[in-house]
């Protein structure tokens, strides 16, 4: 019976160092999106972390929980166990508590990377009249009250976007706010009941290529390999670049062997064949530089280059 007992607890004891002892990631991992699905910092996520499964060996169990420019699925990564299981992205959160939707930024997160860049383009509904940008700025300017703006959440990267966009043509659209991303500019532009929007071009990628929605032009210094078809905003008069992301964070409190483990994933899947072509078909720029600390700087640069302009439009209420 002793020798039972010892026995018993010799094959607990390995069962438990067995347990303890299982590589990350041996469970099936939780992302929370902060946009609804379809929307283009929906379509980046699962576009890698489609990759990322195969890297990793466990499937993704992918939430969205759109609202509040991203404040909302940020909130529940923020507060989640930091294990590594639960991770998510956001295109806005270094400038969250600017805006005084979050009292934290990306640094009170774990950052893991940005995969990728993306570019925008001014795009209208196929039902309208204009063909270019000038079209587009002189018949607004000449029609004030007119002109139907479709974007995002006050606050989200293609809101902010849109009022860069105001500022550089000295026009006034009327702004249709929505909840989400740039599906609901996709889906107004489409069925004609917005005449101008701004997102990226895999956002509307399925009414441009129905014929329902025509860009004008791209937010690029150049024409963009792969998509010479469309003019830049600068050709056209209008020297404002401009570019969205998506990064991916954790809680903060990671343990250290396993954020190794993922900053080594993303920075070897953002280089890789299969992500350079998804980012090529869809408009995307694959940067696998930006991991970790490097990510976390870019998004500090991001922060303070959209400062003024978030100042200038009196949404900034964090110093």
């Amino acid at each position: 019976m002793k020798w039972l007992t010892g026995t018993a607890v010799v094959i607990l004891s390995l069962g438990a160092l067995s347990g303890q002892g299982l590589p990350y990631p041996d469970k099936p991992l939780k992302a929370i999106v902060a946009y609804e699905a379809g929307a283009s910092a929906d379509m980046a996520a699962r576009g890698f972390y489609q990759l990322l499964e195969k890297e990793l060996g466990q499937p993704f169990a992918i939430l969205n929980k759109p609202g509040a420019a991203s404040s909302l699925a940020v909130r529940e990564i923020y507060d989640a166990k930091p294990d590594g299981y639960t991770i998510g992205i956001s295109s806005s959160i270094n400038v969250l508590k600017l805006q005084g939707l979050l009292p934290y930024t990306h640094r009170e997160l774990s950052v893991l990377g940005i995969p990728s860049i993306s570019w925008s383009v001014v795009a209208v509904s196929a039902k309208g009249p204009f063909k270019t940008i000038k079209d587009l700025v002189e018949y607004a300017k000449a029609n004030p009250g007119k002109v139907r703006m479709s974007t995002t959440t006050k606050g989200a990267v293609y809101w902010v976007q849109a009022k860069l966009f105001e500022r550089a043509t000295g026009v006034k659209f009327i702004t249709i706010s929505n909840p989400g991303g740039a599906t609901y500019i996709n889906t107004q532009l489409g069925g004609g009941h917005a005449d101008v929007g701004i997102a990226s071009y895999k956002a509307l990628q399925s009414q441009i290529d129905a014929a329902n929605i025509r860009v004008l032009g791209v937010t690029t210094s150049e024409r963009v390999p792969g998509f010479t078809q469309f003019p830049t905003l600068k050709e056209q008069g209008y020297d404002l670049p401009m570019l969205s992301w998506t990064c991916h964070i954790g809680p903060k409190g990671i343990p250290a062997e396993v954020m190794q483990k993922l900053h080594s994933a993303f920075r070897k899947l953002a280089a890789t064949p299969e992500w350079r072509e998804w980012c090529a078909a869809k408009g995307s720029i694959p940067s696998p530089e930006l991991v970790g600390e490097e990510a976390v700087k870019f998004m500090d640069r991001d922060a303070e280059l959209q400062r003024p302009i978030l100042e200038e439009l009196g949404i900034v209420k964090s110093k």
